[in-house]
């Protein structure tokens, strides 16, 4: 006799009908900001989702391992999957090979341009780190001094669109520059070698690279020149969205609760990761490169959002910003862009708050590794 099997793969053995989840949501609420308190109900009664990284584990994305052990006190099981960039992962989302997904959030937009159906429940990486990076001995100490300069760019990396908004923005044009194409698998070499006088790249993913040189570059990051741009964020479809709405609450309380797990434990963080990946633990330069993303993810997330509203919040008027600057800068013909105010809910954010002294913890921690 077959199982009953709905859209998302789950059958009726490990899915919970929307009564029982409900009720166990609520007997699991967050208790004084200390986190869930999950009844017996949930080891009685499991279901499983599938979840998709935007890139490779890596420090940027390490709070998602974090959460793991809040999802379980859920009852949910989390099957967590590499991925391979966050356009691949916004379409595996949306043509519901994944439950959930943490994309970057420019990307989810660009593919709502589209007329995909994804909506954001949550931010958990307040900046892509979309930017400039020059050695730090450079003459370049400011954007504007990158007139003239040799600048490389991988052509086809997420930065790249919005390198002419950046530079219009501090007062310089495409022409003011030298503009130089390099392949993904070069470009940070070719600014350790001295190739290019500048590289447009994601700070975050090319500075564990650099800096295992010896080099500890100078970045202008294009978050502080006008152009804010949401990273991380748990991702979902509107309809999956709509049928599962307790299960989506209870992600997303999950994971606010890694993401302060890992801010205020980065150690034992980076332990779990090794336990959950541990061929990761074979790389000789694995923690330095897990410290160092995570330093810059923890300095990006002490933010104004995240302090004065909760772990997860998104401000109106950032994705109302990015919406206009990717559909003005990466859209294509027969593009529509969309009401940003659809693709994305605050509804299960802001409930998770850290103390002014846990954000000073956090605060000193990645101090090294703030950017910009």
């Amino acid at each position: 006799m077959c199982k009953n099997v709905d859209k998302t793969g789950a059958t009726d053995r490990n899915r919970l009908s929307r009564r029982t989840f409900v009720a166990a949501a609520g007997a699991g609420a967050l208790v004084a900001g200390t986190g869930f308190a999950p009844k017996k109900v949930y080891a009685q009664k499991k279901v499983t989702v599938k979840y998709t990284l935007g890139w490779l584990p890596e420090g940027a994305n390490i709070w998602s391992y974090a959460a793991k052990q809040f999802w379980t006190k859920a009852g949910i099981d989390v099957v967590i999957e590499k991925g391979t960039g966050s356009a691949a992962a916004t379409q595996a989302i949306a043509q519901g090979k994944y439950e959930f997904g943490i994309p970057a959030a420019p990307n989810s937009i660009q593919q709502a341009v589209k007329g995909l159906p994804l909506l954001s429940l949550g931010c958990f990486n307040y900046d892509t780190t979309m930017g400039v990076a020059v050695r730090p001995e450079s003459p370049i100490k400011a954007p504007a001094d990158l007139k003239g300069k040799k600048v490389g760019s991988t052509l086809t990396s997420g930065e790249y669109p919005f390198l002419p908004p950046f530079l219009k923005n501090v007062g310089l044009t495409m022409a003011d520059i030298q503009s130089v194409s390099l392949d993904s698998k070069v470009r940070e070499v070719a600014l350790i070698d001295k190739q290019c006088d500048a590289i447009t790249c994601f700070v975050a993913s090319a500075l564990p690279k650099i800096m295992a040189a010896g080099i500890n570059p100078r970045v202008f990051l294009y978050s502080k020149y006008g152009l804010p741009f949401y990273a991380h964020s748990l991702t979902t479809t509107n309809e999956y969205f709509t049928k599962e709405k307790a299960l989506c609450e209870a992600m997303t309380l999950g994971l606010a609760e890694g993401v302060k797990f890992a801010l205020l434990n980065p150690a034992e963080t980076i332990e779990i990761l090794f336990k959950e990946v541990p061929e990761m633990k074979l790389a000789s330069t694995a923690k330095e490169q897990l410290e160092i993303g995570m330093g810059v993810w923890a300095a990006n997330y002490v933010s104004k959002e995240a302090m004065d509203k909760g772990v997860g919040y998104a401000d109106p008027a950032v994705y109302a910003k990015m919406t206009d600057l990717i559909f003005e800068n990466a859209g294509a013909a027969g593009d529509k862009k969309p009401d940003p105010a659809a693709l994305y809910t605050n509804e299960f954010v802001g409930k998770l708050k850290l103390s002014d002294a846990e954000w000073a913890k956090a605060k000193s921690a990645s101090a090294k590794y703030a950017l910009g």
